[in-house]
């Protein structure tokens, strides 16, 4: 009975979609669906009611094209007579009723808020929804990736070049600066594990001079660098709603350009913001490095002021560089406080990671200690810096998209314009 009814609803199934009016009303799965319903009542009717099988696989068969082409007529007369006039309503209610975004936006407008005829609120929040429509996270995860993997090069080619000291600067400076790195390691480490674990690391890549491989991994750190600037112009080009029309040269030219300024830049930030109070305040590191009053001075009052100007001054660079638009250096620089402001926050809270996260190992043997703080810590860094970079992929990004939205306001308001 059963391959009966089987192929009684498979030749219904195929006959029912060459009715024009079941063609129109529904679908090929809606068709399918109702015929094999019919065929699951016949199968249960037949069942029942006759024995012998014979009997059931005739009546099986009838009832299944009974009951199935009852089903889809059914359904055709359902889906034109109310399916389709109910989704008809539907869609002219949406069409006439805004949705919650534009209702926001409507009521962000009303707010009255404007800076330099720029309304603050809509303005906010139109990024916050642009930066969802370029995907601003996923790209973000592709550039902390590539800037991730481009560490690993970067530091080998650091490490690689370190043994280049001792005959520039001499032996009493070098071992000055190996002191204050295993002073600084010690800070971040545990005392044991900079000593016994990452002070003979330091050692080595001093005493050995590595030219060729040191410019290698710089090159390929540099090349991964600027994969990371290549997610960043596309997701700016999207927030300015226009193509990328530069040739391959060209999109390597600006991603190594961009890279080059993002190494110093983040070089310098780091340098200010984590490592710096690490080793102390700026009479600790005038005393360190060997420094006059004017240091101290100049370190504890302009510190912050010169990471903020640093951070401004490459953001507007990308920002004013790097997508394929016509814009000017004074349009890029609010959008570059705002991604200053985030990246510093962030890196801000890396710089109290990095001061707090110190594991113990209570009731561990000191020798075995070593290596397990050694395996936490790193592991620990390794994970904190990755969030580090999404984060601050983030903020870059966004400030790029607020920096699109404040154009794309000027071009519409002309009051926003003049100012």
């Amino acid at each position: 009975m059963l391959v009966a009814v089987t192929v009684a609803a498979f030749v219904l199934a195929v006959a029912a979609r060459r009715v024009p009016r079941v063609r129109r009303a529904t679908s090929t799965a809606t068709s399918t669906i109702l015929v094999l319903l019919g065929a699951s009542a016949a199968v249960l009717l037949a069942g029942t009611t006759v024995d012998g099988e014979g009997l059931r696989a005739v009546l099986g068969t009838v009832a299944t094209l009974v009951l199935s082409t009852g089903a889809v007529a059914a359904g055709a007369w359902a889906a034109v007579h109310v399916v389709h006039p109910l989704q008809a309503r539907r869609r002219e209610r949406a069409e006439s009723t805004p949705d919650l975004r534009d209702r926001l936006l409507a009521r962000a407008s009303r707010t009255g808020v404007r800076v330099r005829g720029v309304p603050v609120a809509e303005v906010a929040l139109r990024a916050a929804y642009r930066s969802v429509d370029v995907r601003v996270t996923g790209l973000a995860a592709e550039m902390s990736y590539y800037g991730l993997v481009s560490l690993v090069p970067l530091t080998t080619a650091l490490g690689a070049s370190l043994g280049f000291l001792r005959p520039l600067l001499g032996d009493a400076r070098v071992d000055q600066i190996r002191t204050t790195v295993v002073d600084g390691l010690t800070t971040v480490f545990a005392e044991q594990v900079a000593s016994d674990v990452l002070a003979p690391l330091v050692d080595g890549l001093l005493a050995d001079q590595r030219a060729g491989f040191a410019l290698g991994a710089f090159v390929v750190a540099l090349w991964l660098a600027s994969r990371v600037f290549r997610a960043a112009v596309r997701a700016l080009d999207d927030a300015y709603r226009v193509e990328n029309r530069r040739t391959v040269v060209g999109q390597y030219v600006l991603g190594l350009s961009l890279a080059l300024g993002a190494v110093a830049t983040v070089v310098a930030v780091l340098g200010m913001v984590v490592v710096g109070p690490l080793l102390g305040d700026g009479a600790a590191l005038a005393d360190r490095f060997g420094l006059g009053a004017v240091f101290r001075v100049t370190w504890d009052v302009l510190r912050w002021p010169v990471v903020v100007a640093v951070c401004a001054a490459y953001l507007t660079l990308l920002y004013r560089y790097a997508p394929n638009a016509d814009t000017s250096w004074r349009r890029c620089v609010p959008g570059a406080v705002v991604g200053t402001l985030g990246v510093l926050l962030v890196s801000s809270g890396f710089s109290v990671y990095l001061a707090l996260a110190v594991p113990s190992t209570p009731g561990v043997d000191p020798a075995a200690a070593a290596v397990v703080q050694a395996a936490g810590q790193m592991l620990g860094l390794v994970l904190a810096g990755v969030l580090w970079l999404w984060l601050t992929s983030i903020a870059v990004l966004v400030g790029g998209v607020l920096t699109a939205e404040l154009d794309l306001e000027r071009a519409q308001d002309p009051r926003a314009a003049r100012a």
